[in-house]
């Protein structure tokens, strides 16, 4: 009978170990997605923030150009107004901000003793955490990332129509 309650126990311990260990791959892949996404709106950033910068050139030109229609003139002071600050968000998007990472170097001394369950629910825990102080921010860039991506666009789209009526009157 003690035998048996002895078997169960190991089988319930093996299976708890399982759990454990699974749902620290888990909260570990969910970190790393969790941080792709961020370095992915950088590198997205990165990106459009040239490409719409050759734009402002353009509404320069059609601002200052004597050919353009006075109305269209005036008006592409909007386009020009929503790309730079399309790219304000941007570059807020760029800047830097520290995100954690999990289970870090300086913890290993203190947890070496521990035993291996306690250890997984310590890395468990750090990196649940971790995602939940890094939402904030991750949340916080993807929010200036559109708002930056949609004033870029409605400038471009606005320069754009600006032209063809231009085009049109002339």
């Amino acid at each position: 009978m003690e035998e048996k309650k002895s078997n169960a126990n190991k089988i319930e311990n093996v299976e708890l170990i399982k759990n454990l260990e699974f749902l620290s791959l888990r909260s570990d892949d969910l970190l790393q997605e969790q941080l792709k996404s961020y370095n992915s709106a950088i590198t997205k950033a990165s990106i459009v923030m040239p490409l719409s910068s050759l734009i402002l050139p353009f509404v320069i030109e059609i601002m200052t150009d004597n050919t353009v229609v006075d109305t269209i003139r005036c008006l592409c002071v909007t386009p020009f107004i929503l790309i730079i600050i399309g790219l304000y968000f941007l570059i807020k998007v760029l800047i830097p901000k520290g995100l954690d990472h999990g289970f870090n170097f300086d913890q290993f001394d203190k947890h070496i003793d521990q035993p291996y369950k306690d250890l997984l629910l310590y890395k468990i825990g750090s990196m649940k955490d971790s995602y939940n102080d890094n939402q904030k921010i991750v949340n916080k860039q993807n929010f200036y990332f559109k708002i930056g991506l949609l004033c870029v666009f409605i400038g471009i789209l606005l320069v754009s129509l600006l032209s063809i009526i231009n085009y049109n009157l002339i």
